[in-house]
């Protein structure tokens, strides 16, 4: 029973911290039926997915979305391109920069163990403009 406990809250935790390597969306804990009732087991579960998944951290997926984008990476060329490939060359390079990150010792089982600061081009450009200057710049462009 201890060690059912130790685990449902190691993956409490991992479920915080992590995030779908495919969609990156958030996870959540569900029992999960195999067969009966006496099979089921506590899993870490992405609703968007539909699927059990263990999870990335959301830094890595971060990286890993913006090289799949930006380097139009695909592992999968025998495949048609469609957002289901897109997710599928994420997951990958998550796989690829999670075991650099655990091999090169930066990575545990809570989390990043040092520090980092993700670049702010990996982030996503977002431009926020008011509504006030959006009706100004629609105006000139009219003009």
């Amino acid at each position: 029973m201890e060690t059912s406990n130790m685990r449902i809250e190691e993956l409490k935790g991992r479920s915080k911290h992590c995030c779908c390597k495919y969609c990156g969306g958030r996870l959540e804990l569900r029992r999960i039926l195999y067969g009966s009732l006496d099979n089921a087991r506590i899993e870490i579960f992405c609703s968007n997915c539909d699927r059990i998944e263990y999870g990335v951290e959301k830094e890595i997926y971060q990286a890993a979305r913006y090289f799949v984008e930006e380097m139009d990476f695909n592992a999968y060329r025998e495949l048609d391109y469609s957002e289901r490939t897109k997710q599928m060359n994420i997951a990958k390079v998550c796989e690829i920069i999670t075991w650099g990150c655990k091999n090169l010792n930066l990575l545990g089982a809570e989390g990043f163990k040092y520090p980092i600061e993700i670049s702010k081009d990996i982030e996503g450009n977002i431009l926020r403009i008011s509504d006030e200057s959006l009706t100004e710049i629609i105006k000139n462009e009219v003009e």
